[in-house]
């Protein structure tokens, strides 16, 4: 993770990277969460390699496939994929039981730092969907306004809205209201003075988003419309927190998974070719054997 200090004004935007992993995104004055409630809801850890090898949350994110999960880029780009695994399926980070190393993943080819912040990664097994583990349908609605309406975050991010660390191991969630573009990007004119684009932001009196909680799922209506972006630190609500809007990159998302599904088929189709040969081979080497038999016979 890592955060741009800007030297005239004292904030501090967290954006989850992988040059500091302390400095991600956190829910703060949330609720503790049953992950029946979140079913979508995965870990995204990383191996590091200090006086052992150990895995560490780093980020968020949401099962969209029971072969994908959909996060922010900066969350990964820094990692080689061998190194990274979702864990699902529990409340608590210290008890979950499914385990999954990432195959690959994607990058949004455009990310900027700021934009396209988004990433798919492509898991090495499938999961196994149940009452703790399941996939969010994407918001496709490009067009709809959500402004006004109350949208809810999960994540195991800091919980802690001053400069203090305070990692929690069970999930926490927490609700707001989406807020409007213009007003979203006014408390960031120093840092982008360009409009954004293809975001939605949240903001709620002292209610935040942290470090940590960075590529979770921003749910609404039990659709997956956003994922969390950047934010603003001290976590304590004062600026809104900007997540990618996930209508504007269903395309892109559905490319990316329909690579995986040709290459299946391809490889299926390869894989039965040969199958078909070898039994086309056998077939014809028990005929020889046969025909040989009845030779021998007549003889």
């Amino acid at each position: 993770m890592y955060r741009v200090f800007i030297a005239s004004a004292v904030v501090v935007i967290y954006i989850a990277s992988a040059f500091s992993a302390d400095t991600s995104v956190k829910i703060v004055n949330g609720d503790d969460a049953n992950i029946e409630d979140h079913q979508w809801m995965v870990s995204i850890q990383v191996k590091t390699y200090r006086e052992a090898v150990t895995e560490t949350h780093v980020c968020g994110g949401a099962i969209i496939d029971r072969s994908w999960v959909l996060t922010a880029a900066h969350c990964g780009n820094a990692y080689d994929p061998l190194d990274m695994k979702i864990v699902a399926g529990s409340s608590f980070l210290s008890k979950m039981k499914t385990r999954i190393p990432v195959k690959k993943y994607y990058e949004h080819e455009n990310y900027t730092g700021s934009e396209n912040d988004l990433m798919l990664l492509q898991l090495k097994t499938p999961l196994k969907f149940g009452s703790t583990i399941n996939k969010i349908d994407l918001d496709t609605d490009i067009e709809k306004n959500y402004t006004g309406e109350v949208c809810t975050i999960s994540g195991w991010g800091n919980t802690n809205s001053g400069d203090g660390t305070n990692k929690p191991d069970r999930l926490q969630v927490v609700s707001m209201s989406v807020v409007t573009n213009d007003h979203c990007h006014a408390g960031y004119l120093d840092i982008f003075p360009d409009k954004f684009l293809n975001k939605i932001c949240l903001q709620e009196g002292e209610k935040d988003s942290c470090n940590e909680d960075s590529g979770g799922p921003m749910v609404c209506s039990k659709k997956l419309v956003g994922i969390l972006n950047l934010g603003i630190s001290p976590c304590k609500g004062r600026i809104p927190s900007i997540y990618a809007r996930v209508s504007a990159y269903t395309d892109w998302i559905k490319e990316k998974m329909k690579i995986k599904k040709k290459k299946n088929k391809k490889d299926l189709k390869s894989k039965n070719n040969q199958k078909n040969k070898k039994d086309k081979k056998s077939k014809n080497n028990r005929n020889n054997k046969n025909e040989n038999k009845n030779n021998k016979k007549n003889q």
